[in-house]
């Protein structure tokens, strides 16, 4: 099961491209998208596994939205 919803994933990219622009770098991105998981609370426990799922699938929405 999904910790985030799609609409979640969505507003979270909006977050990214609104507060930090459409020209990061990939590391960038990851930096960004970590601080703002550590303020959501099912992810004080998540598994690394399930972590790095999340990072990379938000990071793909960033690229696909600023394409």
């Amino acid at each position: 099961m999904p910790l985030l919803t799609e609409n979640q994933l969505t507003d979270i990219v909006d977050m990214i491209v609104d507060d930090y622009g459409s020209r990061l770098t990939g590391g960038e991105v990851s930096e960004v998208i970590g601080l703002i998981l550590e303020n959501i609370s099912e992810f004080e426990t998540v598994d690394s596994q399930t972590l790095t799922q999340t990072i990379n699938e938000i990071r793909k929405r960033y690229d696909e939205s600023v394409k």
